[in-house]
């Protein structure tokens, strides 16, 4: 009933599966449509490091000529060098709600990351070692905020019935500066700054080189080893990523924490362009640029992409005056909400916090993970 076709790294193919997440979502108010063209040239390994560290292959599932899925598998050649893992990952997944199209998608999925030697696979990851499309919704509706995932409410049945577990969740804060006092806080904040001797200062866009250096140390120093899914990226990665980001970056929400010389954390969050990507429907041309120039001037929100700790720094209340500081921010821009995501469940500190300074868990976003066994997927096509 299901085939299974594997599709190559050519524009057309690469055009397919994007096609499908525009059909299966169409309908859907909430759905926030990625812009094809930065997708496609993602998909084909442009500025994609990820892609360098390794194979990939695109799977769609048909029902006769009709294609009801999709997926993306890959393996971080770099992720299991450091870590000693035989690990691969999924992407990138859709499926009608059907678990024989589904078994099929995986079961292809599961044989090719076996032939290339790997013994477990997690995901949904993202596509590009980045924060975007992480994960499966396990709690919450609505919206997603700027490079948060939006899934169907059945793809964790769907993975579960496979066979697949749950590997961890991150969760999404959410703050409303109608419900923090300032100047309540403003007392405490001070009384950690200077008992921990540190200061928070807005990140430097002149000097962006060495502020990457301060994170990279930071990085270096606070990623916890039980993160399967994630290595600290190179200084150079660091730079171009942030260098990337500068055009989006208007002073405010991006910060950086140091005792002396000594960086010690820091947070970046930018203004949430999925209300303006709303709007341009997964194009740029003709009249893209003009929607984007018109409504980024309308943003109301934020979302806090990172904010990390040096893990010999913590319980000294950094993340809480870092958001302190993204307070001050707000009363300055106006803003109607920030999210902070996405936080694993085990970094108690920074959910910690992000708690004290006020952000309400309001959204949950669950990655699985499957040991390939040859003799259980046999198992189910016979």
């Amino acid at each position: 009933m299901y085939e299974v076709k594997s599709l190559k790294k050519k524009s057309r193919h690469i055009k397919k599966f994007i096609k499908l997440e525009f059909k299966f979502y169409k309908d859907d108010e909430n759905w926030v449509a990625p812009l094809k063209g930065d997708t496609r040239k993602m998909l084909k390994g442009k500025d994609n490091p990820l892609f360098d560290n390794g194979d990939q292959a695109f799977f769609m599932v048909y029902k006769g000529k009709k294609p009801v899925g999709r997926v993306l598998v890959g393996i971080d050649e770099e992720l299991n060098r450091v870590r000693g893992y035989k690990q691969g990952f999924f992407s990138m997944f859709e499926c009608i709600d059907d678990e024989q199209a589904a078994r099929a998608l995986l079961d292809t999925s599961l044989k090719w990351l076996e032939q290339k030697g790997m013994d477990t696979v997690i995901g949904p990851l993202s596509p590009s070692n980045g924060d975007d499309r992480k994960g499966f919704v396990v709690m919450g509706k609505g919206q997603p905020v700027l490079l948060n995932a939006y899934t169907k409410d059945y793809y964790p049945r769907l993975v579960e019935e496979y066979g697949f577990s749950k590997n961890d969740d991150h969760f999404a804060y959410l703050f409303n500066p109608d419900d923090f006092d300032i100047e309540k806080h403003r007392a405490a904040v001070e009384y950690a700054k200077k008992k921990g001797g540190f200061r928070v200062e807005k990140l430097n866009p002149k000097d962006i080189e060495n502020e990457c250096r301060d994170i990279k140390r930071i990085l270096d120093n606070s990623v916890p080893e039980e993160w399967d899914y994630l290595v600290t990226p190179t200084l150079e990665a660091v730079i171009d990523e942030f260098r990337g980001l500068l055009p989006f970056y208007d002073g405010h929400y991006c910060y950086i924490a140091r005792k002396g010389d000594i960086p010690i954390g820091f947070m970046v969050a930018l203004p949430d362009y999925n209300q303006v990507l709303k709007r341009m429907k997964g194009k740029m041309m003709p009249l893209g640029w003009a929607k984007f120039l018109y409504y980024r001037r309308r943003i109301n929100g934020a979302r806090a992409l990172v904010q990390m700790v040096d893990r010999n720094y913590h319980n000294m209340g950094v993340n809480y005056a870092m958001y302190f500081e993204a307070y001050k921010d707000w009363q300055e821009t106006k803003l109607q909400y920030i999210e902070a995501s996405c936080i694993d469940e085990t970094n108690l500190q920074s959910r910690l916090g992000v708690e004290r300074a006020g952000g309400k868990h309001y959204r949950t976003y669950r990655t699985y993970r499957y040991t390939i066994k040859k003799e259980d997927r046999e198992g189910r096509s016979g």
